[in-house]
């Protein structure tokens, strides 16, 4: 696995391939994914690159397989996943593969097209009968004419050689109304215009979707206006159907559309038969196909990247390489060159580098989900502390603090080691359902968080929201039956009868208690604050590891230190006052260390920056915990704030200062030779803080100023939002106890 404290050391290395051996080789080094290249010609266009032909005929192939995705999810057809990853599309391999991937496409898209012109069809007679059975009762059974185009119809209401045109046909019931408003309007009233009582949910022929369709009846009068309404119907895309003018007719044809509604079906089957046993044998090979294209894409992409020679004999680029596989690498080089049989071996050669090495942290199954989440919010810098390592802990914990209780711990527990029982069945499936794979990936993550639940469950005394009795309760009954009887709520008073301390978590009388939320409220929200402060200190105090790790010294005393001890002497006095509240005051005691003298911590805190005197909680009581509180308060108030300038100019001055120093100084060469004999370890430490003083020398005083400035109001107020941000453990809480009521 590796060391998850850092990240591993980086070597930059010069790789030389024979263009014959370097598609297998990256092949390889791509299964591994222990290397990272670096772009040889980043002044080339894409459409310069030596491979782009390749790249371009693999995603061409990807076009096409996508294609046949969407059909295979049309018609719901299940794709198997692979049994073993399957390698890369070889090259001499693609001209084979995109002939069969033009005849899958072209045989798809021809029983697509049929398919889809069966479907209109039987649209059309589906409407058209829909139409007869709605429309022709209006008609009655009276004489008419036709002219040429359209029906005619002489009613008895109508002068003598009036010449009405009857049009029916189907609309969408979402425009019908649209559409009938717009034929009221185009004709100024004068249409006769009725729908259907019943409406027909009929199938889209293109997208597969149910849509909903009324029949009408227009009738209007004169050859103008039925043009003006073959313009609405074009527009509103109105399907017109003829109609006979008998009910003999009108029995006949339906008769007729039945039939052919029938035999339409029966091809209808037959066709979509054996277009899904095309796709089906289609799907069986489309996983395959799409990885292998997808890493023959991935490797023709990075070959961009390389540079070739004068003479267009070798590849040469520069890649990213962890240390301790090195050796894989060039073994990987050697076995494919005595594989492909090259003249010329490919090699790799280390070499020296100014830059910074990207951040490369080993994980295995059961860290790997916390690195993806550290990953979320941002890498760490190369060869600084791995947060991810930490966060194994904090992050179960200070979930356990929201989601405490004992019963839905047990439940995370029990579905957590069912993944992780199952896990290599669970990864042999491959599932493609993205919500599965983040559970999935999580389950350790999970795993943790219900045994840090349980804990805190069994220190909060919940159990599905109710509280058990493990151990006899502190308080003890001193009641009679009688008062029992008569009284609905017993005050229990501290100062009488009790037993011995109640040590495994809360007592669980207080989970029957009247004031149960008031007391809940109170230690949750002091606990809150307690984890919150430990937590940002215990972050600062790694910091000082990276600083004299990677040589930067220097921030321990004008970045750490004032950061540090301004968090200690405002955020971590607030803590102390709680310790110091909790173990002065008691109720079991009178007088001024009693618990109704005890100071309210909220205003000791507000008078501290407000410098206020505060005033005591009653006639006997004391305004402080102890003497010299106030003083102690000032004090701590005037440190905090005189290391806000320190934050603020130190690091600055020291590297403008620094930095004026060295231009002074005549620049000393080390050569070549020397360079490369340098131990890993120095120039593992030397060569970043070489990054980062080159960076500061071209920056002007201004600069850092600007950049320090950031930082120290980000500083102080992210401490004060941070802490307020931590309360959401104790609402949380609190919600997540509500909620279990």
């Amino acid at each position: 696995m590796g060391s998850m404290l850092r990240s591993d050391k980086m070597a930059l290395c010069d790789i030389y391939l024979q263009p014959e051996a370097a598609f297998e080789i990256l092949s390889q080094l791509g299964e591994v994914g222990c290397v990272q290249f670096l772009d040889m010609n980043p002044d080339v266009q894409a459409f310069q690159r030596n491979y782009i032909t390749e790249v371009c005929r693999c995603a061409e192939m990807e076009r096409k397989l996508r294609y046949v995705e969407a059909e295979l999810l049309k018609d719901n057809i299940y794709v198997p996943d692979s049994v073993q990853e399957p390698k890369a599309l070889q090259p001499n391999e693609m001209i084979a593969y995109e002939n069969i991937l033009e005849k899958w496409k072209n045989d798809i898209t021809v029983m697509s097209e049929n398919h889809t012109k069966l479907n209109k069809s039987y649209l059309e007679l589906n409407e058209m009968l829909y139409v007869l059975n709605q429309i022709g009762p209006l008609l009655g059974d009276n004489d008419m004419r036709r002219d040429s185009k359209f029906p005619n119809l002489r009613g008895a209401d109508i002068l003598p050689g009036g010449h009405l045109i009857v049009m029916p046909g189907v609309v969408r019931r979402s425009k019908s109304y649209h559409f009938e408003m717009m034929l009221w309007r185009v004709s100024r009233g004068n249409i006769y215009y009725r729908q259907a009582t019943e409406d027909k949910i009929l199938k889209d022929p293109f997208t597969g979707m149910e849509i909903r369709k009324v029949a009408f009846l227009a009738v209007c009068q004169g050859e103008e206006l039925s043009t003006r309404m073959e313009k609405i119907f074009s527009g509103f895309r109105v399907n017109s159907y003829p109609c006979p003018e008998s009910a003999k007719e009108r029995l006949e044809m339906i008769s007729q559309l039945e039939t052919r509604m029938s035999d339409l079906e029966e091809i209808l089957s037959k066709s979509k038969y054996i277009r899904c046993k095309t796709l089906r044998t289609v799907g069986k090979q489309w996983q395959n196909g799409i990885v292998q294209v997808k890493k023959a894409k991935a490797i023709y992409h990075t070959m961009n990247l390389f540079s070739l020679d004068i003479t267009k004999k070798c590849l040469i680029g520069q890649c990213w390489i962890p240390e301790r596989d090195l050796m894989r690498v060039q073994d990987i080089l050697v076995e494919c060159s005595e594989t492909i049989g090259t003249n010329v071996p490919s090699f790799i050669s280390k070499t020296t580098f100014s830059m910074s090495p990207p951040t490369f942290n080993r994980t295995n199954k059961y860290t790997h989900g916390f690195q993806v989440l550290i990953n979320a919010y941002g890498d760490s810098m190369y060869r600084e502390l791995n947060p991810a390592l930490y966060t194994i802990i904090s992050f179960p914990f200070l979930f356990a603090l929201m989601f405490g209780d004992m019963g839905h711990a047990l439940i995370l527990l029990s579905f957590s080691t069912w993944m992780v029982k199952n896990e290599e069945k669970f990864i042999a499936m491959k599932s493609r359902n993205e919500i599965w794979n983040i559970i999935f990936g999580g389950r350790y993550i999970i795993l943790l968080m219900g045994m840090f639940s349980f804990f805190s469950g069994v220190v909060y005394n919940d159990c599905f929201g109710r509280s058990i009795v493990p151990m006899p309760s502190y308080w003890v009954n001193t009641f009679s039956s009688e008062a029992l009887a008569k009284q609905s709520v017993l005050n229990l008073d501290p100062k009488g009868k009790t037993r011995n301390l109640y040590l495994l978590g809360v007592d669980p009388v207080w989970g029957v208690a009247k004031n149960n939320i008031i007391y809940e409220n109170s230690i949750k929200m002091k606990f809150s604050i307690i984890v919150g402060v430990l937590h940002m200190i215990f972050g600062l105090n790694l910091s000082v590891v990276n600083h004299w790790y990677l040589n930067r010294r220097y921030l321990i005393v004008f970045q750490f230190i004032p950061e540090i001890v301004f968090l200690t002497c405002i955020f971590m006095w607030l803590v102390l006052l709680m310790f110091f509240k909790w173990f002065m005051y008691s109720g079991k005691i009178s007088g001024k260390r009693g618990a109704n003298c005890a100071p309210q911590i909220l205003i000791l805190f507000i008078d501290m920056f407000l410098w206020t005197k505060t005033k005591p909680v009653g006639a006997n009581c004391d305004a402080y915990m102890f003497n010299k509180q106030e003083l102690v308060q000032k004090i701590l108030m005037i440190i905090a704030i005189s290391c806000i300038p320190l934050l603020l100019l130190g690091t600055p001055v020291y590297l403008y200062c620094t930095n004026k120093k060295k231009t002074q100084k005549p620049d000393v060469k080390v050569s070549d030779f020397r360079r490369y004999q340098r131990r890993d370890s120095d120039e593992e430490r030397k060569e970043p803080k070489k990054t980062s003083e080159k960076e500061h020398d071209s920056s002007s005083f201004g600069d850092l100023m600007i950049h320090q400035a950031v930082h120290t109001i980000e500083f102080v107020l992210s401490t004060i939002s941070h802490t307020a941000s931590y309360l959401r453990l104790w609402a949380l809480s609190l919600a997540h106890v509500g909620s279990s009521l």
